[in-house]
């Protein structure tokens, strides 16, 4: 999945627990928890393996479903002592949401899903090309363009299409967290 693909899910999922569980809208600190938090693992393993050869893959401690437990405890450590437990939860669903994700974009590709993306340090995929981190994006850019020229709407496009669309839906639904934020602060600031 692209980064934008990441954030589209995860605050799907983020927005309709609040509202459906929590019935109330996502807060803008929570969707930037979820920001975050949809990033975090690419943020984390494609740097080691494409920039500095730390790891073999783009698939190691920050997808590691092993390693999430003692990811989403140190956050809600750090949230809970400065009381924002809320955003440990959206920023561990939001991870959580990034490795389902993944998974779900290749059923969706229709490649093989390959689980030992979410097994480092136990398993770990095969290792791919050495080749740095912008000839990997290059590379991986270039061919969604060509599958995007070639073969037209696909199951994939078609997925990411209303992802996206249910994901402006949800952020108008819920008052547009942030946009909302910054314009009363700009707007504060002016009547001043």
């Amino acid at each position: 999945m692209w980064p934008w693909e990441h954030l589209a899910f995860a605050y799907v999922l983020y927005s309709l627990t609040t509202n459906v569980i929590l019935r109330r809208s996502p807060t803008a600190r929570e969707t930037v928890a979820v920001a975050v938090g949809s990033q975090l693992p690419d943020l984390i393993d494609k740097p080691l393996a494409w920039t500095f050869g730390i790891t073999e893959t783009g698939y190691s401690i920050g997808h590691s479903i092993i390693l999430a437990p003692v990811i989403y405890l140190a956050v809600y450590a750090v949230a809970a002592r400065w009381g924002y437990r809320s955003l440990a939860g959206a920023l561990s669903l939001a991870h959580l949401s990034h490795s389902a994700g993944d998974i779900l974009n290749r059923i969706l590709r229709g490649d093989p899903v390959d689980i030992r993306i979410l097994l480092w340090p136990i398993a770990s995929p095969p290792a791919g090309t050495r080749d740095g981190f912008v000839d990997h994006v290059l590379r991986y850019f270039l061919r969604y363009v060509y599958l995007l020229l070639v073969e037209g709407l696909t199951v994939q496009i078609l997925v990411q299409l209303l992802l996206g669309i249910g994901m402006v839906v949800l952020w108008v639904f819920d008052g547009a967290p942030i946009a909302t934020d910054l314009w009363r602060l700009v707007s504060t600031r002016r009547q001043q």
